[in-house]
């Protein structure tokens, strides 16, 4: 038994997996009874939703519903219909651990890429490839001989810090608002559809509590009371307030989040003047928040002990480092090329990421990927939706660290402002922001145990005053390693000949120390 003596178990991070995964999905549907057949497709969507992410034996396993939205004209004085479907799916990765410790797994799935073919006017065949962000994090163990300083044991120690496990958090939230048409506004006489969009979430901490910010932009496409085959769309922006309350949740901690909106209903209703002026809309949002805990050690360099030889074992461990941490705002600008039929006004524009890459450059990070514009536009032949790629390439100077270094970027859009040429040509320019974390690995080495602890010889048990002339190479410590002192007394003992590293300030003269 080593009286005294004792070892701590250090939980490190580990990315275990952290990739894309696609899967590609059919659905072949017909139509519901109490929708028109369909004339012509217009539009059709996909959002897949992750509704658990989970431990299977050696897998970890995504379950999901993909929600289709179509939009279609029929044959009834070209008027708008719309319409969803619903279908489940799975999706698995392996998990390639090697410890019996809870891993932690984060999916974010999206739609890549979408295509339907109309079979009938009453049935279709919707094929999408979903594109999944995977994130498995393990925690491999290493041992450490534990700082217990007491009298008889005199440790060299340092402090090291490293970003813990991270954990996810899943909760739902429901919102609901009555909006008011502006006055240019028509009357509504139906609602086809409704969009809601949440900008880049904002969080601040305290006392416990995560405050999410965010504003949601709502769009509904709505018909004209009284004027068949009229549309236009009403914009509205609404701020929204989540106030997230959890004991794992503390100042110093890091949190993200990730918020989705899910299930929106619209509703005509009528205002104070009995007029059909209102939208009232429903919508719940989904918010996954990802939670980090800086962690902080004292680690011991040496170690020797005044009634015990022994001899140490040291470890060594490869710490995960977040460097840095930064947001960018950046514009992509794009002259679309001619759409046909000509658009004659729009109805919407919007624009979403689809696939980033971050490479490191001198002094600073690349950033290059794409965003697809939609434009839903009216035209002399109907109403048509139009979807153009729009690339970016940007260049965000900041610090690097000396060795090797991972980088994760995000990028989001935050407006889409479209001009419409005669030519049935069209400008973009797209706003929008990035975010960029550089992490690193410092590898640390320590004293992980003592081994061949045996009791120090009768003969180095004696007291009295030594004086030592040091070398150039020695410091405090080794001087008092070598007679078994406190290195504190010896410090004490010998005011300004040490600095507050333990180096000599200066070599002539000797040590006085106290055995």
């Amino acid at each position: 038994m080593k009286i005294g003596i004792t070892t701590n178990e250090i939980l490190i991070p580990k990315k275990l997996f952290r990739a894309k995964v696609e899967k590609d999905l059919e659905f072949d549907t017909p139509l519901a009874d109490y929708c028109p057949d369909i004339a012509r497709l217009i539009r059709v969507d996909c959002t897949p939703f992750a509704e658990g992410c989970e431990i299977q034996n050696d897998k970890a396993v995504l379950n999901g519903k993909a929600v289709y939205d179509v939009l279609y004209e029929t044959d009834y004085k070209s008027r708008l219909k719309f319409c969803s479907f619903t279908q489940n799916f799975s999706q698995s990765v392996p998990i390639p651990r090697n410890s019996a410790n809870d891993v932690t797994v984060f999916c974010s799935p999206k739609c890549e890429r979408i295509g339907c073919k109309l079979l009938s006017p009453r049935r279709l065949v919707i094929k999408a490839t979903l594109g999944t962000v995977f994130e498995i994090e393990d925690e491999s163990a290493v041992k450490a001989l534990a700082v217990n300083e007491d009298s008889e044991t005199f440790f060299r120690k340092k402090s090291v810090g490293f970003e813990g496990k991270t954990t996810v958090q899943k909760e739902n939230y429901r919102f609901g608002e009555s909006l008011t048409l502006n006055q240019n506004e028509k009357s509504i006489g139906e609602i086809v559809f409704g969009t809601v969009t949440l900008q880049e979430p904002q969080i601040s901490l305290s006392n416990g509590r995560a405050e999410i910010k965010t504003t949601a932009l709502i769009q509904a496409l709505c018909e004209e009371e009284n004027n068949e085959g009229k549309y236009y769309t009403s914009s509205k922006s609404l701020p929204i307030s989540i106030d997230y309350q959890n004991e794992a949740i503390a100042d110093f901690k890091r949190v993200s989040v990730e918020l989705t909106p899910a299930d929106a209903t619209f509703t005509p209703e009528l205002d104070q003047y009995g007029e059909n002026r209102i939208i009232k809309t429903d919508f719940s949002v989904k918010a996954v928040l990802k939670i980090s805990e800086p962690k902080a050690y004292t680690l011991a360099e040496d170690v020797f002990e005044r009634n015990f030889d022994s001899v140490p074992t040291f470890g060594s461990a490869s710490l995960p480092l977040l460097f840095s941490q930064q947001e960018h705002s950046f514009t992509a600008e794009e002259k679309l090329p001619e759409m046909l039929p000509i658009p004659e006004s729009l109805l919407s524009a919007s624009a979403r990421e689809s696939g980033v890459t971050a490479e490191i450059a001198e002094n600073g990070i690349n950033l290059n990927g794409n965003f697809v514009v939609t434009l839903l536009a009216n035209t002399a032949d109907g109403i048509y939706s139009f979807d153009h790629v729009v690339p970016f390439s940007q260049f965000f100077s900041t610090e690097l660290p000396s060795g090797e270094c991972d980088i994760t970027a995000s990028v989001y859009p935050i407006e889409a402002i479209t001009t419409l040429h005669s030519d049935g040509s069209a400008t973009v320019k797209i706003i929008a922001g990035a975010k960029t974390a550089v992490h690193t690995k410092q590898e640390e080495s320590f004293v992980a145990d003592l081994s061949k602890r045996t009791p120090a010889r009768a003969e180095e048990d004696f007291s009295g005053v030594i004086y030592r002339f040091p070398q150039k190479n020695e410091d405090l410590w080794h001087i008092a390693k070598s007679y078994r002192v406190n290195p504190e007394k010896v410090a004490d003992a010998n005011p300004d000949r040490f600095d507050e590293s333990g180096k000599l300030t200066n070599v002539g003269g000797p040590i006085l120390i106290k055995i």
